[in-house]
C-alpha cells in the first residue's frame, strides 16, 4: 500500500516465479498490530501472529500476482509497512481484467479463509492444543477482516481501484475524480465513526447496532487515506481526467495472439 525504499536487511526470494521482497518494516508493523497479543498471551504467540499475518498477505498479493500472470503481465511483490504491493510491468488494457486483478488478491484470501475453516471441520486440527486454536483464529480473523477491509471503496485499496474501473467503465467524464471523491467520502466518515469510538460519542444506536468499531489505529489509516484521497481529487479535477481511457484492442492473452 505505501512503499519504501529497499533497505540491506530485506528479504528476497522467489515464489512460483515471482521475485519477492520483504522490508523489515513489515515485521515491525505486523509485531506493533499485534502488540494486544503480546501483551496479553506472550512472545511466542506475538511470533505465530506475524508468521500468521505473513502468510496471510503474501497470499493476498499472489491472488494479484497470478491474476496478472494469467493476462499476460509480469509481476512482483513488495511486502512493506502497513501490508503488501504486487506490482505489474503492464497492466492489462481493459478495465474488467484490471479489475479482476483487483478482486483476485481479496478472492485468494476468502479462499484460504475457506480452506482453513474446511480443513478443521474435517479433522479438528486446532483443538489439538491452545497454539492450533490461536493458528485458527489469527488466519480466519486476518483473511476475513482485513479482506472485507480491502473491499471498501478507498484508494488505494482494492475496492478502490474497482470503483475507479466501474467509473471508467460506465463511461464517467471524469471517472479519476469520482472514485477519489467516493474514496475521500468514504475513509471520512470512518474517520469521524473513529474519532467518536476513541471519544466516546458515539450515538447509541450506532454503538448497539454495529458489529465493529474503528480502532486507533485504523482511525489514524483511514484519515491518512481521506487526506490522500482528497489531495488525488483536487489533482484529478485540475486535470480533468489524468488517466487515458482504454480498450479491448491488443489486450487479448499471450497464446491468443498472432
Amino acid at each position: 500500500m505505501f512503499a519504501d525504499n529497499p533497505t540491506p536487511f530485506d528479504l528476497h526470494f522467489r515464489l512460483f516465479g515471482f521475485p519477492i521482497r520483504v522490508s523489515p518494516w513489515f515485521w515491525l508493523v505486523s509485531g506493533l498490530l499485534g502488540d494486544f497479543i503480546l501483551q496479553r498471551f506472550g512472545l511466542p504467540y506475538l511470533l505465530l501472529w506475524i508468521a500468521c499475518v505473513f502468510v496471510s498477505i503474501l497470499l493476498h498479493e499472489l491472488g494479484h500476482a497470478f491474476a496478472a500472470r494469467w493476462f499476460g503481465s509480469p509481476s512482483r511483490i513488495d511486502l512493506i509497512a502497513f501490508g503488501g504491493l504486487a506490482t505489474y510491468s503492464h497492466p492489462p488494457r481493459a478495465g474488467w481484467r484490471r479489475m479482476l486483478v483487483a478482486l483476485a488478491g481479496p478472492a485468494a484470501g476468502f479462499l484460504f479463509a475457506g480452506a482453513v475453516y474446511g480443513s478443521n471441520e474435517v479433522v479438528q486440527w486446532s483443538e489439538s492444543s491452545d497454539f492450533a486454536r490461536r493458528t485458527f483464529s489469527f488466519l480466519i480473523w486476518i483473511n476475513l477482516f482485513w479482506n472485507c477491509i480491502n473491499l471498501l471503496p478507498i484508494w488505494p485499496l482494492d475496492g478502490g481501484k474497482v470503483c475507479r474501473e466501474l467509473a471508467y467503465m460506465a463511461g464517467a467524464r471524469n471517472p479519476d475524480a469520482i472514485a477519489y471523491g467516493v474514496s475521500m467520502v468514504a475513509a471520512g466518515l470512518l474517520t469521524v465513526w473513529g474519532i467518536l469510538v476513541a471519544t466516546r460519542n458515539e450515538p447509541r444506536w450506532l454503538a448497539e447496532n454495529s458489529p465493529y468499531a474503528p480502532s486507533l489505529f485504523m482511525t489514524l489509516w483511514f484519515g491518512l487515506f481521506a487526506v490522500q484521497s482528497f489531495l488525488l481529487f483536487q489533482e484529478a479535477n485540475r486535470q480533468a481526467s489524468w488517466g487515458r481511457r482504454y480498450s479491448d484492442e491488443d489486450d487479448r492473452l499471450p497464446w491468443e495472439r498472432r
